[in-house]
């Protein structure tokens, strides 16, 4: 069944012709980074966002990320001319200015305009915001220690959320 939603959003993107990418990575319950894989267009004149897939990750270095996003592209048969923007958060792998994933896809794709997440962009402004304030920082800080603690095994993190 996924594989079928698959080829009707690739066909609907097809149709559109144009389109944007967004990529990030994240963890599984297993703890095993994955890169998530979503598509923009427009379709009726309507932004349409979907998610494609999530991609192994098995290293975070720019090339191999961006032969990742690449090889998901042809093997979808989706051209990467086609590219006309590309998002992902500010990490310096993704979002720097000579061997990151963004510089690696414009090498490709001209067209490929770089747009920094706004919400990983968002995100950075309010951790230096806490970090004015030193009741927050421990406050998060314990948080933090706390999570860690619990999610050091998935026994643990099982446990913490059955209220064991």
């Amino acid at each position: 069944m996924g594989q079928q939603v698959l080829k009707t959003i690739v066909k609907e993107l097809k149709s559109a012709k144009y389109y944007s990418i967004s990529v990030d990575s994240t963890p599984d319950l297993s703890h095993v980074d994955q890169l998530t894989f979503i598509v923009r267009y427009v379709k009726d004149g309507q932004s349409i966002e979907r998610f494609l897939q999530f991609l192994p990750m098995d290293e975070h270095n720019a090339q191999y990320i961006a032969d990742t996003i690449l090889n998901f592209l042809e093997s979808l048969d989706i051209p990467i001319k086609d590219c006309r923007g590309q998002s992902y958060d500010n990490a310096s792998n993704m979002s720097g200015k000579y061997s990151d994933v963004q510089s690696r896809i414009k090498e490709v794709c001209e067209f490929a305009i770089y747009v920094p997440c706004a919400a990983h962009s968002l995100n950075l402004v309010g951790v230096q915001a806490v970090e004015c304030v030193t009741e927050a920082v421990t406050f998060f800080q314990f948080v933090q220690k706390n999570f860690l603690g619990f999610n050091k095994t998935m026994e643990n993190f099982d446990r913490a959320f059955r209220c064991e």
